[in-house]
This record gives structure tokens, sequence and C-alpha cells, in this order.
């Protein structure tokens, strides 16, 4: 199980501090409850999306290859160091994946 990340914490508090917000303003105009709660799960789960997507790619590593005009390109995520450092080789060794010129 990965750990929770600060970013994904303050994502989670602030979204869940806009969705309060939210309903308590709904609920002063008299708006009803189905919509209140409609809204309330609508801002919540927006919030959970954008730090799961956040913590995904704070927990990704991207390698290039260095050679100009190489579109390769390697993401990896959740994957050994002896496996990235692998990676990382064969991204940047433009002779292992490029075309002899």
């Amino acid at each position: 199980m990965k750990k929770t990340t600060l970013a994904e914490s303050v994502i989670v508090v602030l979204s869940g501090a806009l969705a309060y917000g939210l309903g308590d303003q709904l609920a002063d105009h008299g708006v009803s409850l189905t919509t209140i709660v409609a809204a309330v799960a609508f801002t919540l789960s927006s919030g959970l999306a954008l730090a799961e997507q956040i913590s995904r790619s704070m927990r990704t590593t991207l390698y290039t290859c260095p050679a100009k005009g190489c579109p390769v390109s390697i993401r990896a995520s959740g994957t050994s160091r002896d496996e990235l450092d692998r990676l990382q080789a064969l991204a940047t060794d433009h002779s292992k994946h490029g075309a002899t010129a």
C-alpha cells in the first residue's frame, strides 16, 4: 500500500473544506437536499481524483533519449531501483534503440 503524500492530504482537506462551504451556501439559498448532496459528492470526488493524479505523477519517473529528434521516452512507476537503472540506461543509450546512421 502506498503512503499518502503531503500533496494528497492537502488537496483532500481543501476539497473537503470547499465541499462543506458549498453545501452550507447552497442550504442557505434553499436548494434541495438532493442537489446539495450531489454538489458535495461531486466536489469531494473531484478532489480525490485530482489528488490521485498528482500522486501518480509524483511517483513516476520519465527517461528520454538525449539524441536530437529521437522520440524514445520511458515512463516507469512502481519499479525497483535496479529496474529504474536498467530503463535509464536503455533510454539514454541511443545505440540500443535508435537507427544507426
